[in-house]
């Protein structure tokens, strides 16, 4: 199945592109997402081991077992704090 990524910064910095489509396989988890990102990137594998990053699935906030499916598009946000 195919993913749409978007890359918020400052992750796409990583990377050096702010949009990335990957083939995971069907049933793919939010899990299986990042394992493959910090596989095939690992400055971004790095960023998220400083700053774990919020996942969104179309406008809802993921969680690490939310099931992927064709076509999702995932957002990455690094989280920030404000008061």
């Amino acid at each position: 199945m195919n993913v749409h990524i978007r890359l918020a910064e400052p992750f796409w910095r990583s990377v050096g592109l702010r949009d990335l489509d990957l083939t995971l396989e069907p049933a793919s988890r939010v899990d299986d997402l990042l394992v493959a990102l910090r596989e095939r990137y690992p400055r971004l594998s790095l960023e998220f081991d400083h700053t774990p990053p919020h996942v969104f699935i179309g406008d809802e906030e993921a969680e690490a077992d939310s099931i992927l499916e064709d076509g999702a598009r995932v957002h990455l946000v690094w989280p920030v704090a404000g008061g």
